[in-house]
This record gives C-alpha cells, sequence and structure tokens, in this order.
C-alpha cells in the first residue's frame, strides 16, 4: 500500500463500514472529514479527537500538541486535556524523548492544555518517532456549534497561509536541501512556522460568533456563523477541502489564485519539487459559512489574517487555476511530506 493516509475509498471500505453501530450518547462519530467525536454527557458535550505525527522527526512534540489541539478548535471549542504517547525507534536517546517531551510541555503549557496521561515505549517496529495525541473539551449546551455541514452558497475561508506545517518540517529536518537554493532569511522564516501551527485562537473566535437569526437546532444548540472547520492537515488546501465537500454531500469550487502562499513556503517548495497546495498546513483552518464578511471581520480584528477562496457549490469538485481554466480537484492522496 502506498504511504499516508487511506484514500477515501479505502478508509470506507477497510475501517468505517467495519466499525460497530454507535450508541445514541454519541452524537457525532467517525466518518470521512469529520475529525472530532461529540459524546452526551447530559448537561455537557464531550469533544475529542486524534491524530499521528509520522513525519515531524524531532520536532514531534511540538506538532503533536497542535494537531489534536486543532481538531477541537475546528468545533469552535477551546481544548483543555490532551492524552500523550511517544513511539520511539531503539535508535533515539534519552535526550531525544526528552526533548519531544520538552516540546510537548512548553506548547501544552501555551495553550492552557493538561497533559493528563499517555504511554512511552521504544518499539523497532518503528524508525522514527511516532507520536500520537487525543485532545478533548468539554462545553455546556448552551455553547453555540457549528451546524456540522456546509451549506451550497457557503464561501470558504482560509486562516493565514497555506503549506504552513510542511515548510517548518522542511526547514528543520530537511534544511541540508536548501541552504544555498532558498534565501537563509527564508529557511529562518519557515523555521519560524511553530508559532503559527496553532488554529485554537481563529477556531474559539469563529466558532463562539452566534448567526444572525439565532437558529437553534432540535437539541436546543445555537448554531454559530460558521456552518463547517476542518483544520489544514495531510493532503494540504485542496485536500481538506476536498473533505469538507464530500462530508457534506455538495460541491466545491476553489480559486487557486486567491490561496495565499508564503514566499517561504513558495520557495521551498519549488526547490524540493513540492505542490504547496497540497502540503500539509497545521496552522491553516479553513471555515464554510453564509456570513463571510463578519466572519472576517472579527478574524481581522484579533490580527488574524482570513481569505476567501471559494464556494460550495450543490455538486462537483472543481479547480480554477491561475489561469481561468475549470478542472477538476482530485480528491486527496498521500501528502507531499512524504516525498522528502
Amino acid at each position: 500500500m502506498k504511504t499516508g493516509k487511506l484514500t477515501n475509498e479505502q478508509l470506507q471500505e477497510l475501517v468505517l463500514n467495519r466499525l460497530p453501530k454507535i450508541s445514541p450518547s454519541t452524537l457525532v462519530g467517525a466518518s470521512i472529514g469529520a475529525d472530532c467525536a461529540w459524546l452526551n454527557l447530559g448537561d455537557k458535550i464531550l469533544v475529542s479527537s486524534s491524530d499521528p505525527i509520522t513525519a515531524g522527526g524531532k520536532q514531534s512534540g511540538t506538532l503533536a500538541i497542535h494537531v489534536s489541539c486543532n481538531d477541537i478548535a475546528s468545533c469552535g471549542i477551546r481544548p483543555s486535556g490532551i492524552l500523550f504517547v511517544i513511539i520511539a525507534p531503539p535508535s533515539a536517546t534519552e535526550e531525544d524523548i526528552t526533548s519531544i517531551v520538552d516540546q510537548a510541555s512548553r506548547e501544552a503549557s501555551k495553550l492552557g492544555v493538561d497533559i493528563v496521561g499517555g504511554h512511552t515505549e521504544v518499539n523497532d517496529t518503528v524508525k522514527d518517532f511516532v507520536v500520537i495525541t487525543t485532545a478533548f473539551g468539554i462545553i455546556d449546551k448552551s455553547h453555540p456549534v457549528p451546524i456540522g455541514k456546509a451549506q451550497p452558497g457557503d464561501k470558504l475561508i482560509l486562516t493565514k497561509t497555506c503549506g504552513i506545517e510542511g515548510s517548518y518540517i522542511a526547514s528543520m529536518e530537511h534544511k541540508d536541501k536548501l541552504v544555498g537554493k532558498v534565501d537563509d532569511s527564508l529557511i529562518e522564516e519557515a523555521a519560524s512556522y511553530n508559532q503559527l501551527i496553532s488554529v485554537v485562537l481563529e477556531g474559539e473566535i469563529a466558532g463562539g460568533i452566534i448567526n444572525n437569526d439565532f437558529r437553534k437546532d432540535e437539541r436546543g444548540f445555537y448554531y454559530s456563523a460558521v456552518n463547517l472547520m476542518h483544520d489544514v492537515t495531510e493532503g494540504g488546501v485542496y485536500g481538506a477541502s476536498y473533505e469538507m465537500a464530500h462530508f457534506s454531500g455538495i460541491g466545491i469550487t476553489i480559486d487557486e489564485s486567491m490561496i495565499p502562499v508564503s514566499d517561504a513556503t513558495s520557495m521551498i517548495c519549488e526547490v524540493l519539487g513540492l505542490d504547496p497546495y497540497r502540503l500539509i498546513s497545521s496552522g491553516s483552518l479553513l471555515m464554510a459559512t453564509s456570513e463571510a464578511d463578519r466572519v472576517l471581520r472579527k478574524l481581522n480584528e484579533k490580527g488574524i489574517r482570513a481569505s476567501v477562496i471559494g464556494e460550495f457549490t450543490e455538486g462537483g469538485f472543481k479547480l480554477k487555476t491561475k489561469g481561468g481554466d475549470v478542472i477538476d480537484l482530485d480528491p486527496p492522496v498521500a501528502d507531499e511530506i512524504y516525498k522528502l
């Protein structure tokens, strides 16, 4: 099998179709495009998500905290706790392990998230660090929540720029391939992108905006102004956008010319032969909303860059290229980072 995430078809056939039926206490369970599970705790809701870091190398501690916390933030919820698992290769040193733990502790402290447990072991079945985290957040039922699916006509908003995490990994783990080919200042800029990897702030801001008509669902939840959010992980902006539309049962058209790419990411991708639009990008958050101007204004007030990059449609997965051609948007494939 190919390296990277399973295709949507493989995920459905090999995994999802074989899972047991969920109980009534699970409000949202496993499905394509659904990163978080929602469980009914009576007067509160528990939202949780798990993610692995498999290509982060010795930067895995920094990345592992953010990828799972970002999933919780994509529900418009601030994460409160996290479980942390390290599987280290036999070649690892004690200093490597403490470095990863120190990274995770630092990032969790910044977010105000408690590391409440986990597991650590050395195992010869892995050749590099595998770090897995499970984050969770708890909300009252009065907290506004996304509808959970994008609607035709919704605008697609992207925060920050694309390829953030991939650029960071490349600058830290593959610097030898960049020196002399990419300006030192751009390599240094990408190496600072660990400061951009969290989307907790923008997720909390957007998720907390109650929709203009104060709609409620059958459970009494107020809906937020964003109908669906998704952080950009493996598969990049194109992959995450496709997943949002697929999960919602509708279509999407993305305008490539509207997707912001930093100079550092652009040059790193050019030298390494990577597609920035399909490069892992924790730090970027996608939002589907019918109130784009309002959401953009709230984000901009907090200093968060955000851009409309597309629109959800009744059907079809389309990409408008920089040249103006409209072509099919392919489903997610193995992330570009694995080429390294």
